[in-house]
């Protein structure tokens, strides 16, 4: 976050706070809720300020008053939102008025406050280790658009902070309604903190269950304090394990694709029909194969250069248990990643599962399109030495009882063709 100093004249202004601070006879600038919720239906309070209002079940524990009644600048600023191109086009949304308000409210409320905070505070470190800061864009279920800042201990720093955005209220800079101060029992730091914590926690559990796959991650929610897991591996009996660690927080385990595959489950699925007549650009081809592992290169390339019509095809090689035994080059085949994929090319991941899919082999044919394929490699290789061999087209000619394999291979994008007889 960039350091951006804003002079501004602090005004001698208290807080509405109840049980320490200046009385209320000293207050200018702050709106103090009427009323006072049934203790026992309020949201946890620790901040030494006590709560003046329930909002989306934050403690708001300190209120700017809207004391301005015009907003010229910022008015001129939704104005000029509604007339960019990118808003026009639907970018970041339907164009209504609401959305309108939202992109105004993060380029002035969003930056102006963030940039007071991490003045006031001493740098963003110190925001990190004090409160958790996050934008709510919509006015939806009930809740409020605006800059939140919640904070764990309220102190002087939070009253400069207060008064200092007061000021630009006042001066029609800002809007009150978009700048909320509720107490969070957990900071930014905190939150890194457990993260860590919690990862190498199912690390350790994926460890110790002897998994040779499975992939998993973690992380707190900023706006709700959840800790979010996740996983293609954990078992009730091991969620309920974390759960039990966590007792201050609520744990949401999310399913990440298909769960790994037990001892003796199958991991490799074949067709039910081998062959189909219907040439097909479905899947990837496998291209190269190990004892633990498969090099898939997409059937189907996207344009890379619309001016020359170059094509671009995805690879990715994969780590599969016993791969050379399951499967065979020249197949198509659908991957399902164990995980993320390193972005290099080729690619680099780990598969979960692999589903072949059925073979071209058209009437009059002896052969399936995978046999064609392993023969032409290996005439193709006698051109391309150990290039990356890329299928842009397979196609079979019935009255030559001839098949045609047209290859890409090296970084010049060279074109092969090699034509094999029945």
């Amino acid at each position: 976050m960039r350091r951006h100093h804003v002079a501004a004249a602090l005004l001698g202004v208290a807080i509405t706070i109840s049980g320490c601070g200046p009385t209320d006879k000293d207050n200018h600038g702050f709106d103090k809720a009427a009323g006072t919720p049934v203790e026992n239906t309020l949201p946890a309070n620790e901040s030494g300020w006590k709560t003046i209002e329930v909002v989306n079940n934050r403690a708001i524990i300190a209120k700017l008053k809207q004391t301005a009644k015009e907003t010229p600048e910022r008015n001129k600023k939704i104005e000029e939102t509604k007339e960019r191109q990118d808003f026009k086009d639907g970018l970041f949304g339907k164009p209504t008025e609401e959305l309108a308000e939202a992109l105004t409210m993060q380029a002035i409320e969003g930056t102006i406050a963030p940039q007071a905070l991490e003045r006031l505070y001493g740098g963003y470190k110190a925001l990190e280790d004090n409160m958790v800061i996050f934008l709510e864009n919509s006015n939806q279920n009930g809740e409020r658009m605006g800059f939140w800042i919640g904070v764990k201990k309220a102190d002087d720093r939070l009253t400069k902070f207060l008064q200092e955005m007061q000021t630009k209220v006042d001066a029609g800079e800002i809007k009150a309604e978009y700048i909320h101060i509720f107490y969070s029992p957990y900071t930014t730091t905190e939150n890194y903190d457990l993260t860590t914590k919690v990862y190498e926690t199912v690390k350790r559990i994926h460890r110790l269950s002897g998994y040779t796959s499975g992939n998993h991650s973690s992380h707190v929610d900023t706006v709700t304090g959840e800790v979010v897991i996740g996983h293609n591996f954990l078992s009730e009996e091991e969620k309920n394990q974390i759960i039990k660690q966590l007792p201050e927080r609520k744990v949401v385990f999310e399913q990440r694709g298909r769960m790994i595959p037990k001892e003796g489950e199958p991991d490799t699925f074949y067709p039910e029909k081998e062959f189909t007549d219907q040439p097909s650009k479905e899947g990837d081809y496998i291209m190269q194969l190990s004892k633990d592992g498969l090099l898939a290169v997409s059937a189907q390339g996207r344009v890379y250069n619309k001016a020359t019509g170059e094509l671009q095809f995805g690879a990715t090689h994969f780590s599969f248990p016993e791969a050379a035994k399951k499967l065979k080059i020249g197949q198509r085949v659908e991957v399902e990643a164990d995980g993320p994929i390193m972005e290099s090319y080729p690619g680099q991941g780990g598969a979960l599962y692999v589903t072949v899919l059925p073979e071209y082999k058209p009437a009059g044919a002896n052969m399936s399109e995978s046999q064609v394929i392993r023969k032409a490699m290996t005439e193709a290789k006698k051109t391309s030495g150990d290039e990356l061999l890329i299928i842009r087209d397979i196609s079979f000619n019935p009255e030559a009882s001839a098949w045609t394999v047209n290859f890409q291979y090296g970084f010049q994008g060279q074109e092969l063709e090699i034509n094999i007889a029945e």
